[in-house]
């Protein structure tokens, strides 16, 4: 399109595939911007726009190899690249409709209810021994346990807890889980994004969120890096 622009780099400025398409380009009334250390080159004077990646010397003990030159022409590159993004108020979910196949595309359009667990969950009564639960969150393979009581949540138990109150020496065998459950845990909507909830995960330093609507129905857990 002729509203399109074009980013040719050329150190030389006189690399042969460039030059044999300025033609075209100028043809089309597309606008060329150019980086190269060549200032007087036939590429720079082709150009609208030309930035300079000349370079004293280049890092190569023969002074041959692109070696500093193509260093500067990254950080241009990239300098180039979040200034638009900040111009363009490109977002993260712009990221993500650009670029779904990689990791952090598939994430940005991930929501927790995609990747959250519902099945097999760590359920456990207020008065079930501390002994049990653990049992349970080993059977499950989980870091935690969900304290329910008439098929309200009351509260958690992290393995975290359990350490705790292990290295304070009192006797493992009287506590119940209501002794040791927090009864203030952290809770999601299923329909939050899912790089939302590992962001809340990180802030809080924990690894795990319970998933609910209204903080007494469980929808399910979402882990931390899973």
């Amino acid at each position: 399109m002729a509203d399109d622009l074009l980013l040719l780099i050329s150190y030389s400025g006189e690399t042969d595939e460039l030059l044999k398409i300025i033609p075209s380009i100028q043809h089309f009334g597309n606008k060329i911007i150019s980086i190269t250390g060549g200032m007087d080159s036939t590429l720079a004077k082709n150009s609208d726009v030309v930035l300079d990646a000349s370079v004293e010397k280049e890092t190569c003990p023969n002074n041959l190899a692109p070696t500093t030159s193509t260093t500067l022409t990254l950080v241009i590159g990239d300098a180039l690249a979040s200034t638009l993004t900040l111009e363009r108020k490109f977002s993260p979910m712009d990221f993500a409709k650009f670029h779904p196949g990689g990791s952090l595309g598939k994430r940005l359009l991930t929501f927790v209810k995609d990747e959250m667990r519902s099945e097999n969950l760590p359920f456990v009564d207020c008065d079930t021994s501390l002994t049990d639960a653990l049992m349970v969150m080993t059977e499950t393979r989980t870091g935690l346990a969900l304290v329910m009581q008439n098929e309200k949540l009351q509260g958690v138990i992290t393995d975290g807890d359990v350490r705790r109150f292990l290295i304070s020496g009192k006797p493992i065998t009287a506590c119940l889980a209501k002794d040791l459950m927090n009864t203030s845990p952290t809770f999601i909507s299923q329909n939050t994004r899912l790089t939302e909830a590992e962001e809340i995960m990180r802030a809080k330093h924990i690894k795990w969120l319970i998933v609910s609507e209204n903080g007494g129905d469980i929808d399910g857990i979402i882990e931390w890096g899973q």
